[in-house]
């Protein structure tokens, strides 16, 4: 199933519209309110259910036979468009044009500092290798793409795909870029380098992870 703009724009997310303006509605109101059938809207709704954006009331109502009440549920919200990139982005140019560009990059260290603290209990308590491999898949769950690499130097992660694309889009917001290196750095305990990046033009982003235990804390 498509997200965001891609999702609203189809019958299964129009159908999740329909509902959501209604409040509660049955397959019929659905149905009449978009044009279509009322087997193409049982569909639909089947399928945004066992997505768990949308929940069925049955109602018994006199003699007659009961029927469902449908509503969307706080997941549904997830599905569809959302614009926080833009909205991430515009801050950052806030902050940088106001505070300057040493104020954006404290923000954001602190951020990552927050992401860090985030995931480690997921990523830490292993070896080096298992931490790489818990934050590869970490990345697959984000919806990234990732693919890693094992070298006489250490490992090399590959991001095809920036989970934060709408964010870092220019020169000046290559700090959202040093930002995830240093949680790498945080999360691996390893000197992460970022050594090539999508912004320049590349197919992906390549993270390389040293063996070496150079890595300082408090001077990443």
């Amino acid at each position: 199933m498509p997200y965001g703009w891609e999702f609203s724009n189809t019958t299964a997310g129009r159908t999740l519209k329909a509902v959501q303006l209604r409040g509660k509605a049955t397959i019929k109101e659905v149905a009449a309110d978009l044009g279509v059938t009322v087997s193409a809207v049982r569909l639909h709704l089947s399928q945004l259910q066992a997505r768990g954006a949308i929940h069925a009331d049955k109602v018994h109502d006199g003699v007659g036979r009961p029927y469902y009440l449908y509503s969307v549920t706080p997941e549904a919200h997830n599905l569809l468009y959302k614009d926080y990139g833009n909205l991430a982005r515009l801050l950052l140019e806030e902050v940088a044009r106001t505070q300057g560009p040493e104020a954006l990059q404290a923000i954001l260290g602190r951020v990552g500092e927050g992401l860090a603290a985030m995931y480690r209990d997921k990523i830490g308590g292993r070896e080096l290798a298992g931490r790489v491999r818990a934050w590869a898949d970490l990345l697959n769950q984000r919806g990234v793409a990732v693919q890693m690499e094992k070298t006489e130097e250490g490992y090399v992660l590959r991001e095809y795909g920036c989970p934060y694309q709408n964010v870092a889009a220019d020169a000046l917001h290559r700090a959202v870029c040093e930002m995830e290196r240093q949680v790498m750095s945080r999360l691996l305990e390893s000197g992460v380098k970022l050594s090539r990046c999508i912004l320049d033009g590349h197919n992906d982003c390549q993270f390389t992870v040293p063996l070496a235990a150079s890595w300082v804390r408090n001077a990443e």
